[in-house]
């Protein structure tokens, strides 16, 4: 499925409400996964939660629950990637809606994808409403910027950086960190920060701003599957292994309704 305004455009796929690819005034803003898979490329939805979940099970409202062990013993990437979902459009979007229920998950819930497109801006839109009981949310997205050679983020205020017990699971301490103006390809990233601002990603083509409503958490990672044209800075609502360690868990009650979004502007 294709949404475009003048040069920018982008590709987009109902099976996991997925975006696979986005150029904004001609330039690749978002590549294109290459080997097909939806968190090597892209920007795939993470719901109920994003990251890691450790030993892919938790507790909640005093029930245990089993997730899928897709990542060693733990799961990752949350449960709605290999889903179908309906879609509405018009001119300038497009809006993916399902209803998701799973018996790895307390509840139900409503939730929606909002895809908008405009000359020089393109904003992806979350919804979720709690339709039978009080249900653990957390929100993230996978989009993969593309860079080429050296490039940098920016950013305002303080970055905080999560401390994990082991390799990808956070103990509740950060520290403070300066990534701005570093040439990110000397480091190498699977980490999760709290950046509060809008950040500023640059390179030798081109200056992306990518700011974020209800989502101050943020995975870089330019590890194997990013190569050497790309870096994930992955919105989150909430930090990785959500379930355990209950940073930014959003616990939401039976009929309400939570927002978050992420826009991309191309300034150059």
């Amino acid at each position: 499925m294709i949404l475009e305004n003048g040069k920018t455009r982008c590709s987009l796929n109902p099976m996991g409400a997925y975006l696979e690819e986005l150029y904004i005034d001609g330039k690749s803003i978002i590549r294109k996964s290459p080997d097909r898979h939806v968190t090597h490329g892209g920007a795939a939805v993470l719901f109920p939660f994003g990251n890691r979940i450790r030993n892919a099970d938790y507790f909640y409202g005093g029930l245990e629950y089993h997730l899928p062990q897709n990542d060693g013993k733990n799961s990752i990437h949350g449960l709605v990637r290999s889903m179908l979902f309906n879609y509405i459009s018009g001119k300038d979007y497009i809006e993916f809606y399902t209803y998701f229920r799973s018996k790895s998950y307390p509840g139900i819930a409503g939730i929606s994808v909002r895809y908008e497109i405009q000359e020089n801006e393109f904003r992806t839109l979350f919804t979720v409403k709690s339709l039978s009981r009080t249900i653990p949310v957390e929100i993230g997205f996978h989009p993969y910027f593309t860079v080429n050679s050296e490039y940098s983020i920016d950013y305002t205020g303080t970055a905080m950086e999560l401390e994990y017990k082991d390799e990808y699971f956070p103990d509740g301490n950060y520290f403070t960190v300066n990534l701005k103006h570093t040439d990110m390809n000397r480091l190498k990233l699977d980490n999760a920060f709290l950046i509060e601002s809008d950040i500023l990603l640059s390179d030798e083509n081109h200056r992306v701003l990518i700011k974020r409503k209800n989502m101050p958490f943020a995975v870089i990672y330019n590890g194997e599957y990013a190569g050497e044209n790309a870096v994930a800075i992955e919105p989150m609502t909430g930090a990785p292994d959500v379930y355990h360690s209950e940073i930014g868990l959003v616990n939401l009650e039976k009929g309400k309704i939570f927002q978050c979004s992420y826009s991309i502007s191309l300034l150059q």
